[in-house]
């Protein structure tokens, strides 16, 4: 079998628009501890980030990126696994609403890095 035969797998993901497309996709669930909606905020962001996160484990980041991409793509990876597998009880629901946007936001730059013309919906 050649390596070209061979079927590469992943559980959640690899890529860099895909799986920050894949994050995304958890941007309107809301994860409720233990069927209890009035958990507190920091539970219900963890339950979050516990879920979203594992979709940027596999992010890769090309060196052919801006430094300063580069920086932002592996800062919202490291914070977002951290919140979601670091069991800290550190973050908040704005830490939660902060990652979408900063996904959002990273999406628009890699379109502007590769001379796509974007412009933010007004229904974002």
């Amino acid at each position: 079998m050649t390596q070209k035969d061979k079927k590469e797998t992943s559980e959640f993901g690899k890529g860099l628009t895909y799986c920050l497309g894949l994050f995304l996709c958890h941007s309107e669930r809301d994860y409720w501890v233990m069927g209890n909606k009035d958990a507190d905020s920091i539970a219900r962001a963890e339950m979050w980030f516990n879920a979203a996160s594992d979709h940027l484990y596999d992010l890769e980041i090309p060196k052919t990126l801006p430094k300063k991409l580069q920086k932002r793509l592996s800062h919202l990876k490291e914070r977002a696994i951290h919140w979601g597998h670091g069991f800290q009880n550190d973050c908040k629901e704005e830490d939660k609403l902060w990652a979408i946007q900063e996904a959002k936001d990273l999406l628009k730059e890699i379109d502007k890095h590769f001379g796509v013309n974007v412009t933010k919906g007004d229904w974002e």
